[in-house]
């Protein structure tokens, strides 16, 4: 499915359950653990304006899978004029169809409220001047840096944070900053960006540019430290991720498989061989081939809701790609945008005749659903407000204590009230509603975790979470999210406790 696809379905279900009432503005991709999902705004044209409804929501598979309701309808239409009050409005049936049924507010007779002014002056001027950014920084940067002076450097180091909103060069302005701190005498501080750029560069396998960083770390903390520091370990993972396999049975997707299962995966394989910067899946276009890289790397860009795309992650050798091909329904769509960093050998696959395969070889599809869930689940925390900000790595580690996605019906008790968390839980369709003895009762929807502050802190939970409707849930082990907080920053465990 595409947007354009999306925006289809959207239309059809608004007009069959609202007729010309609301209208559909905005169609954006939206990820979310369950997949690919696009989101509709919704409003309501009435003589103040068009009014913000709400929101409906299409999975990749054609479900609708949220939407507005009537009710919904009618609090966003009281919001915007308090003083029209569905009890006190005259109930009357309209004679022309669902479109009259708000004819009585667009004829109130209230005066309008005064405009709004706003009058800063100066200080208006001010405070939108600082928010764009001055243009050449980078430029100014380099020429405070040239000069050597402690107040020009301590310009530079003030300006070039300006630069990291650009998530293209960010790697190369933290290594900057870097530089600027050691010239200012700030090793600690220095060996902080070091390392965060280092992470950037290795996210992107940009090894060149991560040796850089290294060699740097290397001479600020000499050799001994410099053995068990992360910047060493990220340099050797990056290194040998990268090595290429020789046979199919390497690639994890496929690893354990007798010889024979093997063989006729091989049978099906398509050597193929691309160049530096050749598309290969385009996001949005027809699902038909799936890959398995043999040698050079391949970069994962997914839409934004903004629009535009952005890298989140590279694939090394032995990583499985399109399984959408195999998995999805007739018609499906890629899911991401995959792009060849360097001179790259695939084994390529033909969808359908794979998917052949799957139903004489169970084992098989239990295997690429299982990396269809795990990509599912990557999209989600790349893409995720709070979960953005984590590097790939840190994202693996975190999908690695994945244990099941498993179904839980209506009414289904999920833990245990009393007890620490023996599972943390990912509502990735449905909802699960917790109640206290407190009268503390609260719903939790699609793409909330479900005890994972308790799990992480040891907590006893003392109230019941069940499920409030049929739901799709990920589980995790909750002792390895919490080896995963012990051995991660501050920072990065303030980011995972923001999820709960």
């Amino acid at each position: 499915m595409d947007s354009d696809q999306a925006r289809a379905l959207m239309s059809a279900h608004v007009r069959e359950q609202f007729g010309h009432v609301l209208e559909l503005r905005e169609v954006s991709v939206v990820r979310r653990a369950s997949g690919r999902t696009w989101r509709g705004d919704l409003v309501c044209p009435t003589r103040w304006g068009e009014v913000p409804v709400g929101q409906v929501v299409v999975h990749e598979d054609g479900r609708i899978i949220e939407t507005c309701s009537v009710d919904t309808l009618v609090e966003a239409i009281v919001q915007v004029h308090p003083s029209v009050r569905p009890s006190m409005r005259p109930s009357t049936q309209p004679a022309d169809g669902a479109g009259d049924l708000f004819a009585d507010l667009a004829t109130t007779d209230e005066e309008p409220g005064p405009e709004l002014t706003f009058e800063m002056g100066d200080d208006l001027d001010d405070a939108l001047g600082a928010l764009g950014e001055t243009p050449n920084v980078r430029e100014q940067v380099r020429k405070l840096k040239a000069s050597e002076r402690a107040e020009d450097l301590q310009a530079a180091r003030e300006l070039l944070p300006k630069l990291l909103s650009d998530d293209e060069s960010r790697r190369y302005t933290l290594a900057e900053m870097a530089d600027v701190e050691l010239r200012l005498g700030h090793k600690d501080l220095a060996l902080q960006y070091l390392e965060a750029a280092g992470r950037e560069f290795a996210d992107r396998s940009e090894i060149r540019a991560l040796e850089l960083v290294a060699s740097i770390a290397l001479r600020v903390l000499g050799e001994e430290q410099f053995a068990s520091h992360a910047l060493k370990h990220l340099l050797d993972l990056s290194r040998r991720r990268v090595h290429p396999i020789e046979h199919l049975g390497q690639a994890p997707v496929f690893a354990g498989l007798s010889q024979a299962d093997l063989a006729r995966i091989e049978e099906l394989a398509t050597p193929l061989t691309l160049t530096q910067g050749q598309i290969v899946l385009q996001e949005g276009a027809q699902a038909l081939r799936a890959f398995v890289i043999k040698s050079g790397i391949l970069s994962i860009r997914l839409e934004t809701p903004e629009g535009g795309s952005r890298l989140v992650r590279c694939s090394f050798p032995g990583s499985l790609l399109g399984e959408t091909s195999v998995l999805g329904a007739p018609g499906s769509t890629c899911t991401a945008t995959v792009k060849a960093e360097s001179v790259t050998t695939l084994w390529s696959f033909d969808g359908a005749r794979l998917r052949d395969l799957c139903d004489a070889m169970p084992i098989l599809r239990t295997r690429l659903e299982g990396a269809r869930a795990l990509h599912r689940l990557d999209s989600f925390f790349s893409m995720h407000e709070t979960t953005q900000t984590l590097d790939a790595r840190m994202r693996d580690r975190i999908l690695s204590c994945v244990t099941e996605i498993r179904h839980a019906q209506q009414d289904e008790l999920l833990n245990t009230p009393g007890e620490i968390p023996s599972v943390v839980y990912l509502v990735a369709e449905g909802s699960v509603e917790y109640a206290a003895d407190d009268s503390d009762r609260r719903v939790l929807r699609a793409d909330s975790f479900i005890g994972l502050r308790d799990s992480l802190h040891g907590i006893r939970t003392d109230g019941t979470f069940v499920a409030a409707e049929d739901s799709l849930l990920v589980c995790f082990d909750p002792d390895k999210l919490r080896d995963v907080a012990a051995n991660a920053p501050p920072d990065v465990v303030a980011v995972i406790e923001r999820l709960d």
